[in-house]
């Protein structure tokens, strides 16, 4: 078949229209979502548009309900970006793929899946600046039309696709509407076939900005997150994922890249992305991250992380917990008093072959298990002990709302962010007693 696409036909203002190639109708014999996302960007830039995305809604990947609420947010995953400039790409860490983001009800993205149809702006919306890095600010900035188009597949919503076109070119029409309804019509329908094989998966929760939201999966539980770079680096090493399990059990990761900068938020993403797919098998903990070290061993450079994984069950009112390389959590009781699990230590992944232990402990309705990295409480003239007995005197007082509380952490404890901080707080609601 071949790669041509037709002659094609002129718009209302008499300037040429754009056909999709040919082969975009094998669409659905691609069983991989990530590289038919792929397809789908290169089809169409830089041909219509000088940047593409493709994003998917958290739900379609767990087979949760189609429709949401018009008043509600939604949580999409990036599956492909693709942003040129003038004809030159712009690199693709800027809008890493497989990034989990949350958007506004009255974002230009909620609106389109809400209202299942195009959607024409100028600018992604002051919220959703501030939920990317400064070099995503930068590369989004060079873009003075945007035009985003629902995936539908079996008339369900599974997310949509945006595309961006520079200052001084045409911006979007209705006309440049319509074609991209039609594209994104045929890739729903690829998308949604590829990601048959993939349900039900657990949900990875979302972190827009560094921040985690407990959805209706972990509705028992009380989580809140925050994810920083260290100071003068865009993105980091580090990184936590919450996921939704089987038996209303939420598993918690938080990771730590050895380095900083672009090359560390790399290999981060190669492994959190694998992580979330081992952890997705509901294997014990200790069997998650002894998969994981066999990853990281593959990986053609060397390699060093360290990483801690927890799941929570609500109906046992326990944790079991495994680490590698990690800092140990601490628990923070109600009462106040806190303490450190005792764990069986772990190898760093990536440094040779191991084995890892686990531990089960209590963790009562009300306690605080706070995971984090060693950014948090490690600093140049600060030993990560010290550090540690700072972070549980503070967790030890009264703390109401989580999301404060990981602010105030941040704030006491970081001094000048000399290393990238992720940390990462969960409690049992006191209601489900």
């Amino acid at each position: 078949m071949s790669d041509e696409p037709e002659a094609a036909p002129a718009r209302a203002d008499g300037t040429p229209g754009f056909v999709l190639p040919a082969w975009l109708e094998l669409l659905s014999s691609t069983s991989d979502p990530a590289r038919l996302a792929r397809l789908i960007v290169e089809a169409i830039v830089p041909g219509f548009a000088d940047a593409a995305g493709v994003f998917v809604l958290e739900q379609t990947l767990t087979g949760g309900p189609a429709d949401q609420p018009a008043d509600t947010e939604i949580v999409v995953r990036r599956l492909a970006t693709i942003l040129t400039v003038a004809g030159c790409p712009i690199p693709g860490a800027v809008l890493p793929s497989a990034e989990v983001i949350a958007f506004a009800a009255d974002s230009p993205y909620a609106r389109c899946v809400h209202r299942r149809a195009p959607v024409i702006f100028s600018q992604p919306g002051s919220q959703t600046i501030q939920r990317v890095t400064r070099g995503a600010r930068m590369a989004l900035a060079r873009y003075a039309s945007f035009l985003a188009a629902p995936l539908i597949a079996q008339d369900k919503v599974l997310g949509y696709l945006v595309l961006g076109r520079s200052a001084g070119q045409r911006p979007f029409g209705d006309d440049d509407a319509a074609t991209a309804a039609d594209l994104a019509a045929r890739a729903g329908t690829g998308i949604a076939s590829s990601l048959a094989p993939l349900r039900p998966q657990p949900a990875v929760m979302p972190r827009p900005n560094g921040r985690a939201i407990a959805r209706a999966a972990a509705s028992r539980l009380e989580i809140a997150g925050r994810c920083l770079p260290a100071a003068g680096y865009d993105v980091g090493g580090d990184w936590y994922d919450i996921l939704s399990l089987p038996g209303e059990r939420t598993g918690l990761i938080v990771g730590d890249v050895m380095g900083h900068g672009p090359d560390a938020a790399e290999l981060m993403t190669k492994l959190s992305g694998a992580a979330y797919a081992i952890a997705g098998l509901d294997l014990p903990p200790a069997d998650v991250l002894r998969q994981l070290n066999r990853v990281a061993l593959a990986l053609p450079y060397p390699t060093l992380v360290t990483c801690a994984y927890a799941v929570i069950e609500p109906d046992s009112q326990s944790c079991t917990i495994a680490t590698a390389g990690h800092l140990p959590p601490v628990l923070a009781m109600p009462g106040g008093t806190t303490r450190i699990p005792d764990l069986p230590a772990g190898q760093s992944l990536g440094v040779g072959s191991a084995s890892y232990g686990q531990a089960r402990i209590k963790l009562p309705p009300g306690a605080i298990l706070a995971m984090y990295t060693d950014g948090l409480v490690e600093t140049r003239t600060r030993p990560y002990d010290h550090g540690i007995r700072a972070l549980r005197s503070l967790l030890a007082r009264g703390h109401e709302h989580l999301d404060a509380t990981c602010e105030q952490l941040i704030t006491a404890l970081s001094e000048r962010n000399e290393d990238d901080i992720t940390v990462v707080l969960a409690r049992i609601r006191a209601s489900h007693t």
